[in-house]
């Protein structure tokens, strides 16, 4: 995975667009201390405020001895951010697979509530408004105990910020710790393919705190967009597609900090 480019300045009198602040928090916080980094870490929330621009300034200081405080597209302190990116592992299903590669067993949970045909994967499970969330945890964590490979767990379901509808109790950031269940279930990572529950709403749910708890939880990585997303009901066939993701997408590591930023991936 690379970086994703700016689109605009990002800093002190920047441009400051969320998509790039979201860019340039991560980026930060992947410099250590000793190298200019920020300590303690950014909250990634994709909004410039004093620790986001003091962050600029101690890095630029530290590693290009002078400080605007603005990075800029193309411009040597993004380049020189870029050079401490540490790429996530990429999701094994989504590499090309080579002689004795290891492929991950897609485990797929679909609440009939995001209407269409059933989706495809290695294992489709379907939910709807009346199945107990313990059911999902029950069945989730057998299907992985039973399957040698890496497991990769995708929720197809309505969203919002922080907020997944999910089973009958849903999934929100007060009953999260019942995730804890199928901690190291899901070594290939998790997607929740549902609208905006990444983004911080103003006033409403933090998606940015239910999706960093939700990867701590799980210890993997759990990958989310802050926007709207659209898909295409699928055939019989086919199933349900989400086709490209829409909006900013964010891969939370094991410890809940952010480690990837994407803009409209394919998934």
């Amino acid at each position: 995975m690379a970086v994703r480019e700016l689109s605009g300045s990002v800093g002190e009198g920047g441009v400051n667009a969320g998509d790039d602040v979201f860019t340039v928090q991560m980026l930060l916080n992947q410099v250590g201390p000793g190298a200019g980094g920020p300590n303690p870490p950014l909250q990634v929330d994709g909004l410039v405020g004093p620790k986001t621009n003091g962050a600029i300034r101690g890095f630029q200081q530290t590693r290009l001895g002078f400080q605007d405080g603005l990075v800029e597209p193309g411009q040597v302190t993004f380049t020189a951010l870029k050079g401490f990116f540490t790429s996530p592992a990429e999701f094994p299903d989504e590499a090309v697979a080579g002689p004795g590669a290891v492929r991950a067993h897609r485990l797929v949970y679909r609440d009939v509530r995001l209407l269409g045909n059933r989706p495809a994967g290695d294992t489709v499970i379907e939910v709807n408004f009346d199945t107990p969330l313990q059911w999902f945890l029950d069945s989730a964590k057998d299907t992985a105990a039973h399957t040698a490979d890496p497991v990769r767990l995708k929720i197809m379901a309505h969203g919002a910020p922080a907020f997944v509808q999910f089973c009958r109790e849903n999934l929100a950031i007060a009953n999260l710790p019942a995730l804890g269940v199928l901690r190291d279930s899901f070594r290939a990572g998790v997607d929740l393919f549902s609208c905006s529950a990444a983004f911080i709403a103003a006033g409403g749910g933090d998606g940015n705190v239910f999706c960093s708890r939700m990867a701590q939880l799980l210890n993997t990585s759990v990958r989310a967009s802050t926007a709207t997303q659209f898909y295409t009901p699928g055939s019989a066939g086919s199933g349900l597609d989400f086709g490209q993701w829409e909006g900013t997408v964010l891969t939370y590591g094991p410890r809940g900090d952010v480690i990837n930023v994407e803009h409209a991936p394919r998934f």
